[in-house]
């Protein structure tokens, strides 16, 4: 049996909007300047409820090698389910999607000479292992249980005062 998916734009939108919204925060401004948003897929399964044991809303994962025949231009891919999604308030959404892109893996710029001297390219579609150092500024801003139902946070692109 076939698995029905659907077009996330609400999620794609959502991607633009902290990419261009949040230069601010510095890990946003290496990314943007890196990634655009039409190098991420986003679909939502909406054939099927979420088991009740899975905890993630959405999860991104790398498209990498042969999977690139699919659409050339996408390099990270973004799913869940339709009902964990819109059980979300518009401030988890943005929350989610931003853990999401955090674990994009963002080339130094000394990396990208040692390639260019290679003549080789960066391969995209890389993802960084979830550490908590790295999500540090992200758990002290929204908390342990952000991700938690009903527990209530801000919204990290409207509120400029806030870094992840």
């Amino acid at each position: 049996m076939s698995q029905i998916y659907d077009h996330a734009d609400d999620i794609k939108e959502i991607i633009t909007n902290i990419l261009k919204e949040r230069q601010d925060i510095e890990w946003v401004k290496e990314l943007s300047n890196h990634i655009t948003s039409e190098m991420i897929v986003c679909g939502l399964r909406e054939d099927k409820l979420a088991p009740k044991k899975q905890k993630w809303t959405i999860k991104i994962e790398g498209v990498r090698g042969a999977k690139t025949l699919l659409n050339p231009k996408a390099k990270y891919l973004i799913h869940g389910y339709v009902n964990k999604w819109d059980a979300c308030s518009p401030e988890k959404q943005v929350a989610h999607v931003l853990h999401c892109l955090k674990k994009i893996e963002v080339p130094t710029q000394e990396e990208l000479n040692k390639l260019a001297k290679k003549s080789e390219d960066y391969e995209y579609g890389k993802l960084q292992k979830t550490d908590l150092e790295d999500f540090r500024t992200f758990v002290k801003t929204l908390g342990m249980d952000w991700a938690e139902e009903g527990s209530p946070i801000p919204n990290l692109v409207k509120d400029k005062t806030l870094t992840v």
